[in-house]
């Protein structure tokens, strides 16, 4: 992972709040961004109990921001944007449900007044393009589901947010084993490090949409991938939505649907190896604004954007025939 800064640098980053009515509540809503007023906006989505700083390094890649205004922020609940302050919130477990986590996402690209923009989340950010694309498919310019699939069932356990538990350890723990152990360790403890910010109850309440609202299986023809196009890209490492399942739910959609394999990389590909993702995005977002000549290949690799991993990925070991 490159770190280029001296003693008194001042990253381009800037951050703000924007207050956005969800489910008839205002939310005070932490956001952060860096790039042109006038660039394509990229609205970026974090994984389940994290927050926005998983974005950090795509924020500060002087490359993307040339051209797009990145726009990362943190949901309700989660890292700077407390709960809201008109309700008692405190009476009732926090749960994410499919329909409060599109509002929010539509929600904070009108209250920004976000022309045309490309989304682009992670996990439960990745999975909850199915429903974008199906519910409102003329918001986006396109949508990037990163480690999405249209089914992930397994996650809402009650250990997750239990008193004999260490919550905080045990949910960044759980992350641990889904990067990819040639990714940068310090980028790996970081990502840890995030997970173990949360508050209580919100990595789980953010699972019950992942492992129990979201489910497509049935559904997959309801997604209008050719109004917006939907790029669906899983980690060679990601053993929960699997390239695999990636490519059985861009068939199941089928015209406007494309999946893409991330080799080397795991389930938080933007904040376990930063170089490498930033790479692979790159090409994807080529492609998105129609600036890429040649298709996207099925498996995109660290050769094919120039990347060499530092240290090299191990031997795997191949399935018994």
């Amino acid at each position: 992972m490159t770190e280029t800064h001296q003693h008194g640098d001042v990253e381009p980053i800037t951050g703000k709040y924007v207050h956005v009515e969800i489910e008839g509540v205002n939310h005070r809503v932490y956001v952060e961004e860096n790039g042109p007023e006038d660039g394509i906006p990229l609205l970026c989505q974090h994984t389940a109990g994290n927050n926005c700083q998983e974005w950090r390094h795509l924020l500060t890649d002087e490359n993307l921001t040339e051209d797009f205004r990145i726009i990362a922020h943190d949901l309700p609940f989660h890292g700077k944007s407390v709960p809201p302050t008109t309700q008692q919130w405190w009476t009732e477990d926090y749960t994410m449900t499919a329909k409060r986590f599109t509002e929010t996402l539509v929600g904070i690209a009108d209250a920004m007044d976000l022309e045309d923009p490309i989304y682009m989340g992670s996990s439960m950010g990745g999975n909850i393009c199915l429903e974008l694309a199906d519910w409102y498919p003329d918001r986006f310019r396109a949508l990037i589901g990163l480690e999405c699939g249209a089914h992930s069932p397994g996650f809402y356990i009650d250990w997750l947010d239990h008193p004999q538990v260490n919550t905080t350890e045990v949910n960044a723990y759980a992350c641990w084993g889904l990067m990819a152990p040639q990714s940068p360790e310090q980028a790996r403890r970081e990502t840890m490090y995030l997970y173990e910010q949360g508050a209580t109850g919100v990595f789980k309440g953010d699972l019950y949409y992942y492992s129990v609202d979201h489910d497509y299986r049935d559904k997959l023809d309801q997604v209008n991938a050719q109004e917006c196009p939907l790029y669906i890209v899983n980690g060679e490492y990601d053993y929960l939505t699997t390239p695999e399942d990636g490519r059985q739910t861009a068939e199941g959609i089928g015209e406007g649907a494309t999946a893409i394999e991330m080799a080397e990389i795991g389930h938080f590909p933007m904040s376990e190896h930063p170089d490498l993702f930033n790479a692979y995005i790159t090409e994807i977002l080529a492609d998105v604004t129609g600036d890429r000549d040649e298709d996207l290949p099925d498996v995109m690799t660290p050769d094919d954007v120039g990347i060499e991993l530092h240290p090299p990925a191990p031997a795997r070991e191949k399935p018994a025939d």
